[in-house]
């Protein structure tokens, strides 16, 4: 039996029933409705999402940077090394001074009174080469080697040879050291004959090993400068081992900057003229 108004209950009983044709169009309406969600539904289901292919030329990303650390300095010599009792001892001396400046890790100085490449200490019989065996430095990043006006004695070849025997040794046990070599230094301007050969077999053995070199006697090391030589006349002062600090300094930190790891501290000092 068919509904009619009167027969729907409550709310439903005052709406009129939809004509044929209002009801077909509800009914197709309908029926698009449902098409389209199952349509949607088994697209979403069946896609394949895009993949993203850089460009094969996309940069990696770079690798961290490793912390930077402190460099380690070693020292071989004589007085000019070790200081004596009219200057130069323990944090007065040029190398706790550089050491200082740029902020390395200091070691001991190996050094002694009267020593040479080849001349013997009068104390210990040390030699530059006994010193080197006897006190390696393994993880030096800069070894300077300073010397020695008491070579001036011995033959030039002998003297190259030592040297090239302690330049040697030091390698062998610091094979990544970068080598600083320091020829004899004189007092004044009134260099000894004696003394030039020396520094020029001292120079060959540093050039041949791959070392920087500076020499004194050229550069007219205490010269030209008042206060800085005792009164025995051959020992810095205080003032004579801060005046070495200023020109060896900037050199091991142009050594040390091409270093990759290490940060060497930045100095207020003024540089030598």
């Amino acid at each position: 039996m068919p509904l009619v108004a009167r027969d729907r209950p409550g709310f439903f009983a005052r709406l009129p029933l939809p004509s044929r044709t209002e009801g077909l169009v509800i009914l197709a309406v309908l029926l698009v409705t449902a098409i389209a969600v199952g349509i949607s539904a088994w697209y979403a289901s069946t896609r394949t999402p895009p993949v993203f292919d850089p460009p094969d030329d996309a940069a990696a990303p770079a690798p961290p940077e490793p912390d930077a650390r402190a460099p380690v300095l070693a020292v071989y010599g004589d007085w000019y090394v070790s200081g004596t009792e009219q200057g130069g001892l323990g944090p007065a001396g040029w190398p706790a001074l550089v050491s200082e400046r740029i902020g390395a890790e200091a070691t001991v100085p190996h050094a002694v009174a009267g020593a040479g490449y080849v001349a013997e200490a009068a104390t210990t019989g040390d030699t530059f080469p006994t010193l080197a065996a006897g006190a390696p430095e393994p993880e030096a990043d800069v070894t300077i080697v300073f010397g020695s006006r008491n070579d001036y004695q011995v033959p030039p070849a002998a003297i190259t040879a030592a040297a090239t025997q302690t330049y040697e040794t030091i390698r062998a046990a610091a094979p990544g050291t970068v080598l600083l070599v320091i020829g004899p230094a004189w007092t004044d301007a009134a260099v000894p004959a004696e003394l030039v050969p020396v520094r020029d077999a001292v120079q060959a053995a540093a050039t041949a090993a791959g070392a920087t070199f500076l020499d004194p006697l050229t550069e007219g090391w205490f010269f030209d400068e008042t206060g800085l030589i005792a009164a025995d006349a051959i020992s810095p002062t205080d003032a004579g081992h801060a005046y070495l600090a200023d020109r060896i300094e900037p050199v091991v930190r142009g050594l040390l900057a091409d270093e990759p790891g290490l940060d060497p501290a930045v100095d207020a000092t003024e540089p030598p003229p």
